[in-house]
């Protein structure tokens, strides 16, 4: 394993599947995995595409499954042969807030995949630390969802939904309609799906969602009032990282409601003076979320993604739209970028 196959971004749109040498072993908590499965996050098409990263050459991908091929002299949590998940983002440990244990809002985080070299490539270097072991129920591809399914629950939690309250969900990308899935898990009464795509609004029906709405053929503000008794829902999560959905999310709700906000964003947003005045008015809570956690207490975000996608509470299968091999990353990323074809997640198929 001298070489190696990697996907590495040389600058923003210049991104070509190359042979570099291998990552080996180098501190005695290291692992090596072989990368089975890695996804495209939508936060990467915009950093292959146009804005760029950290540093330069750089290989991206931060969503994988893969096996544990070697191991540093200190790692007991995994053994070679293991089938893993490895969490992306690499706490510095010393921090204000990673010394309370808040280490998914570390100060001085590493990050598969952005400020290291990810995982669109045969081999990884990790941490032990982040690796967690996958169950034989959950094969590689639903392994590699294990990222995205735990962002969707972080963002889920955040809105501290009643068994029987509702929540609509802004935006059906992979986290959207996980998130669907989790509220619908979690006892959640009625959910309210938003997008522009009738496919993806079809797929949430499938997977649980009560009201499916397309924003570009209808009010969804208009709708969710009728259907609730002109109350709105009790929380909404926007996850379109869209001007026009955060705003759409904060008209959704009831007075006291929850909003969360967790799309990422690269524009400004102008929250017009009626709905500032809903905020205020309606004393309602504004919530970001970003990334998930995997503190031991109350729960796990990792842990319990992979214990429902397990027993078939969370399904991640129907999600997947595409599977390329590396070599097609170039055709993978102009696809998406252009949105010549509606995708949902998008899978690089490395080694099976």
């Amino acid at each position: 394993m001298a070489k190696m196959r990697a996907v590495r971004l040389f600058a923003p749109g210049d991104l070509r599947c190359v042979e570099i040498d291998a990552p080996h072993i180098e501190n005695e908590e290291d692992v090596i995995i072989k990368v089975k499965f890695c996804g495209i996050c939508g936060s990467d098409i915009p950093r292959v595409m146009s804005k760029g990263t950290y540093k330069y050459p750089i290989t991206i991908g931060h969503e994988f499954s893969g096996e544990v091929f070697e191991i540093g002299s200190k790692v007991t949590n995994v053994a070679p042969g293991d089938r893993v998940t490895v969490m992306p983002l690499i706490p510095c440990g010393i921090c204000s807030y990673c010394k309370i244990g808040y280490t998914f809002l570390c100060d001085e985080y590493e990050y598969y995949g952005s400020r290291i070299d990810g995982a669109m490539a045969d081999y990884i270097r990790v941490s032990a630390d982040n690796c967690l072991k996958l169950p034989a129920e959950v094969d590689w591809e639903m392994g590699s969802m294990t990222d995205p399914a735990s962002v969707a629950l972080h963002a889920v939690r955040k809105a501290d939904i009643e068994p029987g309250q509702s929540a609509a969900v802004f935006g059906l990308g992979a986290i959207g309609l996980l998130g669907v899935q989790w509220l619908k898990a979690i006892g959640c009464g009625k959910v309210f799906a938003m997008d522009i795509f009738d496919e993806k609004l079809e797929l949430a029906k499938k997977l649980g969602a009560d009201f499916c709405i397309n924003v570009r053929k209808e009010s969804a503000i208009d709708k969710i009032f009728d259907l609730t008794e002109g109350r709105g829902v009790d929380a909404a999560i926007e996850i379109a990282g869209s001007e026009t959905a955060q705003v759409q999310a904060i008209q959704a709700v009831r007075k006291a409601g929850k909003v969360v906000l967790c799309g990422i964003s690269y524009n400004d947003l102008t929250i017009p003076n009626k709905t500032l005045s809903k905020i205020l008015r309606g004393e309602l809570e504004i919530i970001g979320a970003w990334n998930s956690s995997n503190l031991p207490l109350p729960m796990n975000e990792w842990e319990s993604s992979i214990s429902f996608m397990k027993t078939g509470k969370i399904r991640t299968k129907p999600i997947i739209t595409h599977r390329y091999g590396l070599e097609e990353c170039q055709k993978a990323f102009e696809m998406m970028h252009n949105r010549t074809e509606v995708f949902i997640k998008v899978l690089f198929e490395i080694e099976v």
